[in-house]
């Protein structure tokens, strides 16, 4: 007896949850069967009054002229023949003194009449002709009632195959033996090991060349080679100011990779490299235009999305002149604590069907701005001393 008190109560907390979800299912559907049924009786009974105050109009239309004239035997038939019908338990014709001069029906007819005035010309009034109608069908309403129990416990069935259904399909497999499961871990362990510890947080400088597809059109190979020279020599100085490798030289989908201890700190090294980049490149730019020589003008683009094509792409989508971060990394990585940008100016770019937002940056907040001033001052002096020798 014990156990079966145990059995239950285990049986009870496990299914409490079932129970109770039934039992509100039951309990809406008493509520809503219960105005359902009242709402139905009271239509039927409204609309067996309506039926009754019709027929009695017709019954005092019909009689006016033999309840004037006196004529009991035709009252008589037209109480019998109206009092046939299922609608009418008993019919009464009564004259203007409310003496009953024909009747029919069950003369102990319950519930309300109903009566209307029995008038000559429209407007003496000779009598009256009274109704009463049947109770409502009780039949019909057993059947409704029926029916919504049965509908009730549909639902609750129905319910109940669907929770069975459920846990067939949510039931779990059967465990793989103990000794195989330890050989796969064992052989997972050196893999997962070799992935944490391959790759360090990196992020990604791409430089594109504005209009470089009309540049090479325009000259000739040799020409254009000579116009990079001086650009690309300023990416590999970048490169070596911030610990960074040049994957693809400028011509090439530029790209430089530089590493730090979190994304978040390798992103804005990176951010640094290209601010010191663009610099570097429009002092460049206005010694080639006093020297009458063709200058170039980049976009770039910070990321630390390893998908090359995609941030590529990108990088062709942003403003001439601008280092160019996506908003969603910029908030990710606090980077909005240490830039001056507009963000109203940020552009919606569409590429592989989404739309990534890309925030144009103006400059590096005051404190970082001298340290890249230093640095491209550094720079340049290097390359202006073994001109000068």
């Amino acid at each position: 007896m014990p156990a079966d008190r145990i059995d239950w109560r285990n049986w009870w907390q496990q299914e409490q949850q079932l129970i109770r979800e039934l039992m509100l299912m039951l309990l809406m559907a008493v509520v809503v069967g219960v105005y359902f049924l009242e709402h139905s009786r009271m239509a039927m009974e409204q609309s067996q009054r309506q039926s009754a105050e019709a027929l009695a109009q017709q019954l005092a239309t019909s009689a006016a002229e033999y309840l004037a004239s006196g004529n009991l035997v035709s009252l008589n038939v037209m109480a019998s023949q109206t009092a046939d019908l299922d609608l009418v338990a008993r019919v009464e014709i009564r004259n203007h003194a409310n003496s009953v001069l024909a009747s029919a029906g069950d003369s102990a007819a319950p519930g309300m009449s109903v009566s209307r005035p029995v008038r000559i010309d429209d407007q003496t009034l000779v009598g009256t002709a009274v109704i009463w109608p049947n109770p409502v069908d009780a039949e019909r309403g057993r059947k409704l009632e029926t029916r919504f129990v049965l509908v009730a416990l549909s639902l609750l069935g129905l319910r109940l195959l669907i929770e069975l259904a459920w846990r067939r399909l949510r039931a779990e497999p059967e465990p793989e033996p103990a000794a195989e499961d330890e050989i796969l871990e064992a052989d997972l362990v050196p893999v997962l090991t070799m992935n944490q510890t391959s790759e360090a947080p990196r992020a990604w400088l791409r430089i594109g060349i504005v209009n470089f597809d009309r540049i090479k059109q325009r000259f000739t190979t040799d020409m254009v080679r000579d116009l990079l020279e001086d650009y690309g020599a300023l990416l590999h100085q970048v490169a070596e100011v911030y610990g960074g490798r040049v994957q693809q030289v400028l011509g090439e989908e530029a790209s430089l990779t530089i590493t730090g201890e979190t994304r978040a700190e390798a992103c804005f090294q990176a951010l640094c490299a290209g601010t010191l980049f663009r610099r570097l490149a429009r002092d460049v730019s206005e010694q080639r235009k006093e020297q009458g020589r063709t200058p170039l003008e980049f976009k770039l683009l910070v990321t630390t999305g390893s998908d090359l094509a995609h941030s590529w792409a990108l990088c062709l989508a942003g403003l001439p002149g601008r280092v160019h971060v996506p908003e969603s990394e910029m908030v990710r990585y606090e980077l909005d604590t240490r830039l001056l940008f507009h963000g109203e100016r940020c552009l919606n770019v569409l590429s592989e069907g989404e739309t990534v937002r890309l925030q144009p940056i103006e400059q590096l907040a005051q404190r970082y701005q001298k340290l890249i001033a230093d640095q491209a001052a550094r720079l340049l002096g290097e390359q202006d001393a073994p001109a000068a020798s």
